[in-house]
């Protein structure tokens, strides 16, 4: 982290000389994340990630897919960081961004987020994420092992659905890509000895006679898939019931697929379509902004459980590589085992 602070103060030749104040955060889970801020007073924040590749199979080339979604995403109407530099210091990714105001919207210290901003935000985000962009190749640092692939948008030739920079979580069909990002974490399950809580060879079978939903999803969406409370920073309007948002943050889970993808995090440990129907000024919101229903139909409902099993396994998963101990943890794994008993039986 050190490495890469001093790299963006040699940047700013105009600034007071002198050492970068380092802040580490606790925000980072995937990656280190910390804020920088030189004697001259400019901050950013920075993410850097990890020395080795044992995390799952998707977290590989986070950064360059959360430059890509700040890139499409940051179209939108919506606060979010700006890219300040990108850099690869000793075989690690840097990723340099604007920091932004406010608080998780978690936070003890905030009043919620009105239900029609959450909807408008999800609204502008998506049509952000399925209009086409354009980007110079050379202002877009490929990873080496997802050469060769369209600058624009991450893919390989052929594929239009999954995670940037990972041809192999690829495909041209939004069935098929699933299909490959369940696999790829059933197996990253197997490498790591978590004990599921529904077999594999279940989840495989129930995955298998859910997929034709996706059967009418023909238009590919680049979706943030990591909208929890913790995202999205607030900041309380003095005397008001509701906060104002003020910035959507942490876009490395970002990937091509359909927009009910987004909804998994806006619901979790929920049957997220039961939750989310009912959520109408949400709803509203998102089709008065978009012309578009974010659940028009069954398949929709059914695609937003499958995408609600995809993440409940990532979230079973990754504690291990990434050393989660503690009661909070032990609450928080069990959750998780429940949801994923649940969401299998509501596919079954």
């Amino acid at each position: 982290m050190i490495a890469v602070a001093e790299h963006w103060a040699a940047e700013r030749p105009a600034m007071q000389p002198g050492s970068p104040t380092i802040t580490m955060l606790g925000a980072g889970t995937a990656n280190e994340v910390a804020a920088v801020e030189l004697d001259g007073g400019e901050r950013v924040i920075v993410k850097l990630s990890p020395a080795d590749a044992t995390g799952l199979t998707y977290e590989r080339s986070l950064m360059a897919t959360e430059a890509l979604a700040l890139r499409i995403l940051g179209r939108a109407e919506v606060p979010q960081p700006e890219i300040v530099f990108e850099a690869t210091l000793d075989g690690r990714d840097a990723l340099v961004m604007t920091e932004l105001t406010g608080r998780p919207a978690n936070s003890t210290e905030t009043v919620p987020l009105a239900r029609d901003v959450l909807g408008r935000t999800l609204a502008r985000l998506h049509e952000a994420g399925r209009t086409p962009f354009h980007v110079e190749p050379d202002d877009v640092d490929i990873p080496a092992e997802a050469a060769p692939t369209d600058p624009a948008t991450g893919l390989a030739e052929g594929s239009r659905f999954g995670y940037p920079f990972r041809p192999e979580l690829q495909a041209a069909s939004a069935a098929d890509a699933y299909r490959l990002i369940v696999e790829a974490v059933l197996t990253d399950a197997q490498r790591f000895e978590v004990d599921l809580p529904v077999a594999a060879g279940e989840i495989r079978h129930v995955i298998e006679d859910a997929l034709p939903a996706f059967d009418s999803v023909t238009e590919p969406t680049l979706v943030h898939f990591d909208l929890w409370e913790g995202n999205l920073l607030v900041m309380p309007e003095h005397g008001a019931e509701a906060a104002q948002l003020t910035g959507v943050i942490d876009h490395e889970r970002a990937h091509w697929a359909d927009p009910t993808a987004d909804l998994v995090s806006l619901a979790l440990f929920t049957d997220v379509p039961e939750t989310v129907v009912a959520d109408s000024e949400l709803l509203r919101a998102y089709r008065e902004t978009s012309g578009r229903e974010l659940l028009p139909d069954e398949d929709a409902r059914t695609r937003a459980r499958l995408w609600s099993l995809y993440l409940a396994l990532v979230m079973v998963v990754e504690g291990v590589p990434r050393g989660y101990e503690g009661d909070w943890f032990d609450e928080h794994d069990a959750s998780v085992r429940t949801w994923i008993g649940d969401i299998a039986a509501s596919l079954a």
